[in-house]
């Protein structure tokens, strides 16, 4: 008989998650509407993951104009396979958007760019991505990419938020630090509420130029300097 043993931190992804799920549907069972249970069930889990937060701060992170470039330049890249995958599923937009409607833009901003994407670092690459780690780090940044978008609940949401998982946990290794994965996805998630999504999505050669313009100073900063982001 195969003994099955599993991980500590993944043990630690399938308790936080399950209390983050529940709090977020309790939220939407009494009726609080919009993003304020995304906003609820995420500083719950901060709350309660303070600890690790608390030992990730001790170490340091440098913010590089390189990662924040790739960061922009990506985000119009994926807002473009997320486009041409609406138009082969006639899916108009994403849940989270559709959410977003119903609570002020404040809340959102909080929710979506500040709350969630540090619980949701906590949740994946702390906890899912460092479990899996014994099997290999590819492995373990692809399984715990495709559960991140498979816990999105929508097809075209899903596969987006895959192809961000492995960049989130390729920074994280890069910089050994929850801060490098944080800010990227605070960012990205910010661009998606910003004005400058329409404009991407309505203006191509407005974003073809931010993407290889972005793109082009990335590469030559790694050229010149011989590191990735």
């Amino acid at each position: 008989m195969v003994k099955i043993t599993v991980n500590e931190d993944v043990k630690r992804f399938l308790i936080y998650y399950t209390i983050y799920r529940i709090c977020g549907q309790l939220c939407s069972l009494i009726g609080i509407p919009g993003l304020y249970p995304n906003l609820i069930s995420g500083l719950c889990l901060i709350l309660l993951c303070s600890p690790f937060l608390a030992k990730d701060q001790k170490k340091g992170f440098i913010v590089r104009r390189e990662l924040i470039l790739f960061t922009i330049s990506f985000f119009f890249l994926t807002q473009y396979i997320s486009v041409y995958l609406t138009d082969i599923f006639h899916n108009s937009k994403f849940i989270m958007n559709q959410e977003a409607e119903k609570s002020p833009i404040l809340v959102n901003a909080a929710a979506a760019g500040i709350v969630g994407p540090a619980a949701e670092e906590l949740l994946f690459r702390r906890f899912l991505y460092e479990g899996l780690k014994p099997i290999g780090k590819v492995k373990s940044s692809l399984i715990s990419s495709v559960i991140f978008g498979l816990c999105h609940r929508q097809v075209i949401q899903g596969i987006y938020a895959s192809l961000w998982g492995n960049v989130f946990c390729f920074v994280y290794e890069k910089h050994q630090s929850l801060k490098a994965p944080f800010l990227v996805h605070m960012i990205s998630n910010m661009l998606s509420f910003s004005p400058i999504l329409w404009i991407s999505l309505n203006h191509v050669c407005f974003t073809v130029c931010i993407t290889f313009i972005s793109a082009w100073i990335v590469c030559l900063a790694i050229k010149k300097k011989g590191e990735c982001l």
